[in-house]
């Protein structure tokens, strides 16, 4: 039986959205440019002392947590778990993959042949962005995220026994990896991409939904006052540790709010934007780059900065509306085919 949708979820997960895009649109400066060029950031690249795609992430984390929890919370059947989860990620990514690899070879007039070509099973299987970092791929779109997404829906099975049969135990121990990777791990891939770092983000969701449900104006209140020290105390202790307890405090504190926003239309943005959410976080990095590569940003003006980023932001969604449709015929197909056969 189909569970019914949480406002609260789509909510926080459309905001994860604008705020990857910013993220993405904001790094051209952020990397390119001097300081003085920052004055067309749009929005802001920070929030709460946190790195906007920081923030944006941590959100996206526990937002999976506590939407896997929702559907699963009563039953999961593993190989039908695993099923879903698997036609979720991958077609859509090798169809996006396949495009835009036809794409960027085109424009750049080849690819690197400098790369073995069996590490093209990095891409294959979603840790190209990963392992970017670590050995040579074809990574082109999909991101470190990916990759620790694919990890998560592997252990999720593990971490929903573990909240519901021994709530208290799963909390020690995955407060124990977390404290091992932010401050003891020193290995070659970026701390902030080992699943034990967002443990804690993936169990928050799980425990919110299963125990938690709601906030109360206590809980409200110390959210707000994490959110507004953390701003104004601006701290310089690992990002990572920001990381979690900024993005907690927030998804309080958006859950709070959310109740005062459910409206039709709000509802219906909210839930087209997480509808799309992954076609979208498949596409836009590219789409950005592409378009941003053709303006010189340096003398653009602030305005005109904010008017390519609308325009980014409505090429990404005619592009991931696309990508999706494409994605759904082409596993229609394949259905028809498998039943005639």
């Amino acid at each position: 039986m189909k569970k019914e949708r949480l406002f609260y979820l789509d909510f926080i997960r459309a905001i994860a959205v604008v705020a990857i895009l910013l993220t993405h649109f904001n790094a051209v400066y952020l990397i390119s440019y001097p300081p003085e060029a920052w004055d067309k950031i749009v929005v802001t690249y920070k929030v709460c002392n946190l790195y906007i795609g920081d923030f944006g992430v941590a959100l996206f984390f526990i937002v999976s947590g506590a939407a896997l929890m929702h559907v699963y919370d009563e039953k999961l059947e593993l190989k039908t778990f695993y099923k879903k989860r698997f036609l979720a990620i991958y077609p859509m990514f090798w169809l996006a993959y396949f495009v835009g690899f036809i794409y960027l070879f085109y424009v750049n007039k080849g690819f690197d042949t400098t790369i073995p070509k069996r590490n093209i099973i990095y891409t294959i299987i979603g840790f190209d962005g990963y392992l970017t970092g670590i050995v040579p791929n074809f990574y082109i779109l999909g991101e470190w995220f990916l990759g620790c997404i694919v990890l998560i829906y592997l252990v999720f099975p593990l971490l929903r026994w573990g909240v519901k049969k021994h709530p208290i135990g799963c909390a020690i121990i995955a407060f124990l990896l977390y404290i091992w990777s932010v401050w003891i791990y020193n290995g070659t891939l970026n701390r902030v991409e080992l699943i034990t770092t967002r443990l804690p983000e993936i169990l928050f969701g799980m425990y919110f939904v299963k125990y938690i449900k709601k906030i109360n104006i206590p809980v409200l209140l110390a959210s707000v006052c994490v959110l507004v020290l953390n701003t104004i105390f601006a701290p310089s202790w690992l990002a990572s540790f920001q990381t979690t307890y900024v993005g907690i405090a927030s998804f309080c504190v958006l859950v709070f709010i959310s109740r005062y926003l459910d409206f039709r239309a709000v509802r219906k943005s909210c839930a087209c934007i997480s509808k799309y959410s992954y076609a979208i976080f498949l596409v836009h990095h590219v789409i950005i780059d592409r378009m941003t590569a053709t303006f010189d940003l340096a003398t653009l003006t602030r305005t005109g900065s904010y008017i390519l980023f609308i325009t980014c932001c409505v090429v990404i969604a005619l592009f991931a509306k696309i990508l999706y449709v494409a994605n759904d015929r082409c596993m229609l197909w394949f259905q028809k085919v498998k039943n005639e056969a």
